[in-house]
This record gives structure tokens, C-alpha cells and sequence, in this order.
């Protein structure tokens, strides 16, 4: 009887202890997982110390507010033509000064630059970062603001690196005020690629990102499970649409520019480079990059 008792008493101390690793176990995931959410969508603002004047004296300060009352902020480099504009839209925890270089050559070319920071980088207003879903609001902000500078939908031009140009893809696909993109290195399925990148941007084993996407949702209200850039490349229609991509991008594979491309249509060109990585097509060989954008706009803005 004795060793009845103290068998089931060990058993049920067993199970206690067990359950109690299985309750500290989801406490630590969920805690982790909560942490590493926090960490890849908190905003990334941060002064800017760099002055494009320094290399382009024709830059002004350039800020505007969007419709749900944040201030985006950059620099505006206008020609005496004032006759197109480019938008330059970088990705994700960037800034404008990523795609600066980039700007003063296609000034020096003879159209008038937008180098700007989006919600949440650089020195626009810090808010939570949404891999491109609030991000949209950015560029329809820009639009209204182009409209007050007297640039009609079709003189404008819009060139997004990585995120900036799956952003403006998605925007795009319900905004024909959007009418000529060219789109660096743009992801087309993120929940495709968050299954092998996420691991390598939060540095924890893949079995955490479940838990990372479950708490950036229901936490931060990051939800990423619909932001698939092919789907809206559907509805392109015959808008002139460029498409670059380094055949060698460790972030978002080759693959996905060819989907793009295929999904967005007859009017999409797709251009990729050999031995490039991510959004690096420029860098590579920046001569050729801005006579390839350059011409393109040239080609496709209205007169």
C-alpha cells in the first residue's frame, strides 16, 4: 500500500513539474517572440547629419503631412523646368540618404527629385513600422503634394528600392494616379520570403517565427499575411512599369521580380543584373543605371 502511494504521489509530481517546464517554455517563446516583434517593427527615426547640399546646392528642406497626421520629411531638388519629377521611395530601415547618390544624378539629368524618408525612418515621425500596409498612405501624402506644385499624375515618375517599391506597386494597384514606376529589387510575396529571411533578421531559429508574426499582429497590428505584391501586379494594366533586380539578391531571389513580371503584364520590363545584390544595381555600375531609369522616364513621361 505504502509503495502504491508514494508511486502515485511520484507520478504526480512528474506531471506537475512537466507541466510546469511546458508553461515556463510557452512563457519564454511567447516572450522572446514578443521582444523580437517589438524590436523588427519599432520605428527607426534618427537625426539626419548629412546635407545634400553638400553635393547638390539646388536641395531644399521638403516635409508634408499625411491624412492620419504624421510629418514626412526630406529634400526637394527642382530644376527651372520644373517640367518632371521623380520620386525616390527607399525600404525598409532606410532613409532617403540611401538613395541620395541616386538623386543628385537624376537632378543632374534634368528632372526635378523627391528624396524622402517614410513613416517610422529617418526623420519623418517615429511610428510603428508595417512592412508597407500604412507605409501606402506615404505615397498617396506625396501625390497631394504634387498636385500643389502643379506636376499632373502622368509628369510624375516614381522609383522605389526593396519595400519602397513593393509599397508603391500596392499602391498603384487601386491608384492610377500612379501611372510609370520602376521598382529595385521589390519583394512579391513577403509571407513566401519571411519563411527563410525572418530567421536571419531576428537570429533566432525558424520555429520562433510563428510566434513573431502572431505577436507583430495581434500586439502591434503589423499584419503581413496578404502583403503579396504579385496579386496587385494584376491589376498593372498597360501602365509603363520597369523592373529591376540583381540576379545574385540574398533578401528577395530573382524569382520573385520574374513572378512580378509576369503577373504585372505586357507593359512590364524587366531588366536584371548579373553578379548584383540586393538593390545594389546602381552601385554596381551607376552610369548605366541612371541612363536605363533616366531613359525610361524620358520615354514614358508625358511631354
Amino acid at each position: 500500500m505504502k509503495i502504491a502511494f508514494a508511486r502515485g504521489r511520484w507520478s504526480r509530481l512528474v506531471i506537475w513539474c512537466a507541466g510546469g517546464l511546458i508553461v515556463l517554455a510557452g512563457l519564454g517563446y511567447g516572450g522572446i517572440s514578443l521582444v523580437t516583434a517589438d524590436r523588427l517593427t519599432r520605428p527607426t527615426t534618427h537625426p539626419e547629419y548629412f546635407d545634400p547640399r553638400r553635393f547638390d546646392p539646388d536641395a531644399a528642406p521638403w516635409s508634408t503631412q499625411t491624412s492620419d497626421g504624421l510629418t514626412l520629411r526630406g529634400w526637394y531638388l527642382p530644376t527651372q523646368d520644373h517640367r518632371h519629377l521623380i520620386v525616390l521611395v527607399h525600404g525598409m530601415w532606410s532613409t532617403w540618404l540611401e538613395m541620395a547618390a541616386l538623386g543628385r544624378d537624376l537632378h543632374r539629368r534634368g528632372f526635378d527629385v523627391l528624396l524622402f524618408d517614410l513613416r517610422g525612418h529617418g526623420q519623418s515621425d517615429p511610428v510603428r513600422l508595417s512592412l508597407g500596409r500604412r507605409e501606402r498612405g506615404d505615397i498617396r501624402a506625396v501625390l497631394a503634394w504634387a498636385e500643389t506644385q502643379g506636376y499632373s499624375d502622368d509628369r510624375i515618375g516614381w522609383l522605389g528600392y526593396s519595400m519602397g517599391g513593393s509599397t508603391i506597386l500596392m499602391e498603384a494597384a487601386r491608384n492610377p494616379a500612379i501611372q510609370v514606376a520602376v521598382l529595385d529589387s521589390a519583394y512579391g510575396d513577403l509571407p513566401r520570403l519571411l519563411k527563410t529571411q525572418l530567421s536571419l533578421h531576428s537570429g533566432l531559429p525558424r520555429l520562433f517565427n510563428p510566434g513573431i508574426l502572431l505577436a507583430a499582429r495581434v500586439v502591434f497590428g503589423v499584419r503581413t499575411d496578404d502583403l503579396i505584391p504579385i496579386r496587385f501586379a494584376r491589376s498593372w494594366g498597360d501602365r509603363p512599369l520597369l523592373l529591376i533586380h540583381g540576379e545574385n539578391d540574398s533578401l528577395v531571389p530573382v524569382g520573385q521580380a520574374r513572378l512580378l513580371a509576369r503577373a504585372a503584364g505586357e507593359s512590364c520590363l524587366a531588366k536584371t543584373f548579373p553578379g548584383v545584390d540586393h538593390a545594389q544595381a546602381y552601385e554596381s555600375d551607376p552610369a548605366a543605371y541612371v541612363a536605363l531609369v533616366g531613359g525610361f522616364f524620358d520615354e514614358h513621361l508625358a511631354r
